[in-house]
């Protein structure tokens, strides 16, 4: 009589993890994430306050820190953006303004580009376009970036 009750519960063990793997194996097709094929230009429309730190050579020959925090508004119309900037570095403040185009594939990966192509950054949509994850992906040298990341969130 034992055995057919071990064996009755190993039964049970094994449907509950056969149920779980299922239940888990499912998630992904549910995920906000898991969208892919369904990103756009038009995903990133409107205004984003844009956050970001980094290293740069400032004046050719040091690497120093910097910050900057500004907008940067999104036209897919267009395919171009708008940024009005705010940086920091030197102990001084610094204002840029500068547009430029991009563009955003369907797995949410999306480029930023301006200065006439010398200036680049690659993005990932996150958390159904409300915030892009950004990193500096200028060309070797074009730039006095020398690394910057950031976070855009949507307003």
């Amino acid at each position: 009589m034992k055995n057919s009750n071990i064996t009755e519960n190993c039964m049970r063990v094994a449907l509950l993890l056969v149920l779980a793997a299922s239940i888990i194996g499912l998630v992904p097709a549910f995920s906000s994430s898991a969208r892919a094929g369904s990103f756009s230009a038009s995903s990133v429309e409107g205004i984003y306050v844009d956050h970001g730190e980094g290293w740069t050579t400032g004046n050719g020959s040091n690497i120093v820190p910097f910050s900057a925090v500004g907008l940067i508004t999104f036209t897919p119309a267009t395919g171009t953006f708008h940024a009005d900037l705010i940086g920091r570095q030197f102990a001084q403040n610094n204002e840029h303004v500068v547009d430029g185009t991009y563009t955003v594939d369907a797995t949410g990966h999306g480029t930023m580009t301006w200065r006439n192509g010398a200036k680049h950054r690659d993005f990932y949509i996150v958390n159904g376009g409300a915030e892009l994850q950004w990193i500096n992906t200028d060309p070797p040298d074009t730039a006095e970036i020398v690394s910057s990341s950031g976070t855009m969130t949507k307003q």
